[in-house]
């Protein structure tokens, strides 16, 4: 009975709008009071907020999300946009890929799929406007492809659920990659075919640029690339562990633009600053799940599900679909953060119980989150893009709309294919 009262005041507390850390926070507390009394409370705010504070695991965060800031006052995205475009003009669609593929080059350097959105937008869109482009195929192709952050690495999402379900960091990190390719040729199979079947919605193809310019368009970006394919490649071969490799990431991310001449020293406070803010948010997110998390785990909870399920005898595939679902819905009301740290303390012990892969389930999680951020009416992707560039939401989401086609057949692929997500990482010279 307490553990429904204490689910029912989490998502009471959500919905009137407390931040997700002091809903999830005050939720265990509540929980542990009435089990364990004043006794467990103090035990409990003892020793959760500083362990999870202080490992050593945590400071992977901070290093990727400078290495975002740094990446997003540099003004590379706009240099990674136009090198994209002037090699893909021919091809039908172009620009489009070339805002998914520019997209997909941020995603690498940023981990944050709102501030891929956020920044792809001001620079894709109104390019794409200009030759062209209805308003709303700019606006959906580029809201759904900023969500490539929260799939390819450095992937902060894939980051805390690795955090609270301790698994690998660099294994979950690793796992990412062929999913998030496979999503960006998905989408730009899926931008080819919109094309095709809507020609009016887009521009003829057009040639307007030599090979001289092409490859001169590379000259800006080949570093950050470089740095790129340094720090995935050093977590992979086991040269280093993950916060080194993020570390070497966040100082590539400011030295190379400084050494450019694209960002002086300066510019390098306001990137701190936000870092800062971003990462508290993070912690005290992760804080107040470990705590809500420690709650259930006193209670038994998960054990209590496990059992249940076991003595229901539904097959391991219907459980899968179920949370799936539930996983959905409420994306379609929540943050996806909110949303992945209240329900993996219940989900995550019932689906390894079942005999599902801990980093497969993790990527399709991820994939979830993804398409909750494009989703009505919470869609926070196309509220940024909406807020960016001035188009209405509901063209933003008309444009949403299609694209979606495009991510529910990834995310199909992915439940079908597992070896997808584990193949990786299996491969991996773990250091």
């Amino acid at each position: 009975m307490v553990i429904i009262a204490v689910l029912v005041l989490l998502l009471l507390l959500l919905f009137v709008g407390m931040p997700v850390a002091f809903a999830l926070g005050i939720s265990g507390i509540v929980g542990m009071y009435f089990t364990s009394g004043f006794d467990g409370v103090y035990s409990l705010l003892y020793t959760v907020p500083y362990r999870t504070a202080a490992s050593y695991t945590m400071t992977v965060i901070p290093m990727f999300v400078l290495m975002a800031q740094a990446v997003s006052h540099s003004g590379l995205v706009g240099h990674v946009f136009e090198a994209a475009r002037r090699w893909l003009e021919r091809l039908p669609a172009g620009m489009a890929i070339a805002a998914i593929l520019s997209s997909a080059g941020v995603a690498a350097m940023s981990g944050s799929s709102v501030a891929s959105a956020a920044t792809t937008a001001s620079i894709a869109i109104p390019e794409m406007k200009k030759s062209g482009y209805k308003t709303h195929v700019a606006a959906g192709v580029v809201t759904v492809a900023g969500t490539l952050a929260i799939m390819i690495p450095p992937s902060v999402g894939l980051v805390i659920y690795g955090v609270i379900t301790e698994n690998s960091i660099g294994q979950m990190l690793i796992a990412g990659v062929i999913p998030g390719i496979m999503t960006a040729l998905v989408y730009i199979s899926g931008v080819i075919l919109w094309q095709k079947f809507s020609p009016m919605s887009m521009p003829p193809v057009t040639s307007r640029y030599s090979w001289a310019q092409r490859f001169h368009s590379l000259k800006p970006i080949w570093p950050f690339m470089a740095l790129v394919l340094m720090v995935i490649g050093s977590i992979y071969l086991g040269w280093a562990t993950v916060t080194e490799a993020a570390s070497v990431g966040a100082l590539g991310a400011i030295g190379i633009p400084i050494i450019q001449g694209r960002m002086a020293f300066r510019d390098v406070v306001p990137a701190v600053i936000r870092t800062l803010e971003i990462t508290t948010m993070i912690f005290a997110i992760i804080i107040g799940a470990m705590i809500f998390g420690y709650f259930l785990t006193m209670t038994q909870t998960p054990n209590r599900l496990i059992l249940l399920i076991s003595a229901m005898n539904l097959p391991a595939w219907f459980v899968l679909m179920l949370f799936l679902a539930i996983l959905m819905i409420l994306g379609l009301m929540l943050d996806q953060l909110a949303i992945v740290l209240i329900t993996l303390p219940l989900m995550y012990p019932v689906v390894i119980d079942l005999g599902y892969h801990p980093i497969w389930f993790g990527i399709i999680v991820v994939k979830v989150a993804e398409i909750g951020l494009v989703t009505p009416p919470v869609g926070m992707n196309a509220y940024v893009v909406s807020a960016t560039t001035g188009i209405p939401l509901e063209k933003v989401f008309r444009g949403v709309g299609v694209m979606l086609l495009f991510e529910l057949i990834t995310l199909a692929l992915l439940l079908s294919f597992p070896v997808l997500a584990t193949w990786l990482p299996s491969l991996m010279l773990l250091r």
